[in-house]
């Protein structure tokens, strides 16, 4: 008879798998489908639709609340500070899919100022009995229309390319109702553009910093030296008081073995577990916005997500070697008590400083002039051989903002990833020697 041993889940590994268990496929599976939908996070429901794709998501498209809705517009359909109204026509093309009744419903849902916006940067809204209504050009591939209602003229704006027209778009408000359509549309003429994108994106910047993106200009905290005063202990809650849960594509990266990982798995407080882990998201929100990636690529969120793991990683390892303690010998327990003390961005700036010694010996390499001809050899001239472009990979990475590894697999040169370990570092160091050492023999 085969002894049958039954591993209880630590909360935080119960939590990674409740997240992990709410991706798209799932959902879109689920008998009650509205609930699962209704239950999401914001964040949640933007990554959940980006992650099986809008063509495949209109099920959970028509489940979404107006919150999450807004949610998805503001983290898809803005370029820093520029708004794109063609990524709005992605979203708004896959709701056509279902009817002009839930392509209106949907407009109608969003934030009044990113309507007003939309009809500023796809139509020209003349009033007949008050302006001055230009001639109609010859040729051109819309002809102008009128409202419904009579109450306007409309010129499309043809440097805008779209899947829904916007004459299609106003058709279904107006059907779906003609006082907010007439109002929308009066309102749009009034307004400069310019006013009105500065508005929406003030409006946007709140609502990013409410779900824990915040500006470029504090995000980049997390590439600033750590403080070596030790804090105080830190409030055992959820800011605001607001359970946060891991995005699914943000849990994957979580559940792999790390020091954090083990670190957490020793919380066994709900509460406690459920701050931290708001922090976590956060954390990995500002490192989207300070290394500059794409927030539509899921690909990127993972790999960003992978390098704040590491480096908090390696923040807590760093402190412990501070303090003299030593891996393993109870390191996830010394970690765990770590996470009583620093906040997870001062955990990965921390992990950050452990890099600068190494980003400053990279730097320093290059005052060697035969370093430097060998780094900045035009591309044209340089080796085809796979070892040549591992080493420029390596220092390249390392030269950045935030030193990272690279030049580890042949077969995908410029990947790079985050040291998660001192030892890590250590072996950076020697590789770096060693390269320079043999280019400046």
């Amino acid at each position: 008879m085969t002894d049958t041993k039954i591993v209880a889940l630590t909360p935080f590994r119960a939590d990674l798998i409740r997240s992990l268990s709410r991706r798209g496929e799932r959902i879109l599976a689920a008998t009650d489908l509205a609930d699962e939908v209704a239950a999401l996070e914001p964040l949640e429901a933007y990554y959940i639709v980006r992650e099986i794709g809008l063509d495949q998501a209109l099920p959970i498209l028509l489940e979404l609340s107006q919150e999450q809705l807004e949610a998805c517009v503001d983290l898809d359909c803005w370029n820093r500070y520029d708004f794109t109204v063609a990524s709005l026509d992605e979203w708004l093309t896959a709701f056509a899919l279902a009817g002009p009744e839930s392509l209106a419903r949907a407009f109608f849902s969003l934030d009044y100022v990113v309507q007003l916006l939309y009809m500023a940067q796809t139509v020209t809204v003349y009033d007949p009995d008050t302006d001055q209504v230009p001639q109609e050009k010859k040729g051109k591939d819309t002809p102008r229309a009128a409202t419904p209602d009579g109450f306007f003229l409309l010129d499309v704006k043809n440097e805008v390319a779209l899947k829904t027209h916007p004459f299609s778009l106003l058709d279904a408000l107006y059907q779906y109702d003609p006082s907010a359509s007439h109002r929308l549309l009066s309102d749009s003429r009034v307004d400069l553009p310019t006013q009105i994108e500065e508005e929406a994106l003030r409006f946007r910047n709140g609502r990013m910093q409410d779900i824990g993106f915040v500006p470029p200009e504090e995000a980049i905290v997390l590439f600033s030296r750590p403080a070596i005063r030790q804090p105080l202990p830190r409030p055992q809650t959820p800011a605001d008081n607001v359970l946060t849960r891991l995005p699914s594509v943000y849990a994957g990266p979580l559940i792999a073995t790390s020091l954090l990982q083990q670190a957490l798995s020793l919380i066994t407080d709900k509460e406690r577990l459920s701050g931290l882990e708001q922090e976590i998201v956060w954390a990995i929100n500002s490192a989207v916005t300070a290394y500059g990636e794409n927030i539509r690529d899921i690909d990127q969120i993972t790999d960003i997500a992978e390098r704040v793991r590491d480096t908090i990683s390696l923040g807590m390892e760093s402190l412990l070697a501070q303090e003299g303690n030593s891996l393993p010998d109870g390191a996830a327990a010394k970690a765990s008590d770590l996470l009583e003390i620093w906040s997870i961005t001062d955990l990965f700036r921390h992990g950050f400083g452990a890099t600068i010694g190494l980003q400053q010996e990279a730097r320093q390499s290059l005052d060697k002039p035969q370093f430097r001809a060998w780094y900045d050899l035009a591309e044209t001239n340089q080796s085809d051989e796979p070892g040549y472009r591992l080493e420029r990979a390596f220092v390249t990475a390392l030269l950045g903002r935030h030193s990272l590894c690279s030049g580890y697999d042949p077969a995908h040169a410029e990947e790079v990833k985050a040291f998660a370990c001192l030892a890590d570092i250590d072996a950076a160091h020697l590789r770096l020697n060693k390269l320079v050492a043999r280019i400046c023999r």
